[in-house]
């Protein structure tokens, strides 16, 4: 009987070292450190607002909304809160008021003394005078004093426009003229505004 044997084969070859794994570059853990500032900006005008934002190297971001307790350009709020910790470069909105929402007088109001100013040229005492009086549009004081605040004039033109109408329809001289302009009885324009107007009357 011949009994099956096992027979083992020697690998006369030499096993190599394997090859060394390339480490990677060592990547640095190290951030740089941006510094921050407190944000503080309650209360500030929108000019010394935008000035401390130019100042710590923020952005600054005005939004108007109406408010019926603060006054018209008062401060309401910023955004991040006071105190806040920001990198330099970020955005600061703030919030400031832009007075109580117009009713429809106050609208109305604005329209009319819109159409006196540019039809009329009139100053802007006598365009509140016209819109308050009983014998005029008879508005509030508060929507004819809305209307003047919010009316978008120029005055000195205004006035020169009346001074070159007396000079050429009336003949008056430019010392009469003057007095015309700033008279209570008259047309109620500042000294300012009504110097502006002879100075520039045609020769």
């Amino acid at each position: 009987m011949i009994l099956a044997g096992f027979l083992v084969f020697a690998y006369a070859g030499s096993i190599s070292d394997p090859e060394p794994i390339e480490s990677s570059p060592e990547v640095s853990t190290t951030k740089e450190v941006k510094k921050k500032k407190k944000v503080e900006v309650v209360d500030l005008s929108q000019t010394d607002a935008q000035a401390w934002c130019d100042q710590n190297g923020f952005q600054l971001s005005k939004e108007e909304d109406f408010s019926d307790s603060i006054a018209q350009g008062g401060f309401i709020s910023q955004s991040p809160q006071a105190g806040t910790q920001l990198e330099k470069g970020s955005t600061v909105t703030v919030h400031y008021s832009k007075g109580k929402e117009p009713t429809m007088e106050d609208k109305n109001a604005l329209a009319k003394a819109e159409s006196y100013s540019s039809m009329m040229h009139m100053s802007k005492a006598a365009i509140y005078d016209q819109l308050t009086s009983s014998y005029g549009e008879g508005f509030p004081a508060e929507s004819a004093q809305y209307a003047v605040d919010h009316l978008v004039a120029d005055y000195k033109a205004n006035a020169l426009e009346k001074a070159k109408d007396y000079q050429t329809s009336m003949n008056m001289s430019r010392s009469a003229i003057y007095e015309q302009l700033t008279s209570s009885y008259g047309e109620r324009f500042t000294a300012e505004e009504a110097q502006y107007a002879v100075d520039h009357l045609p020769q």
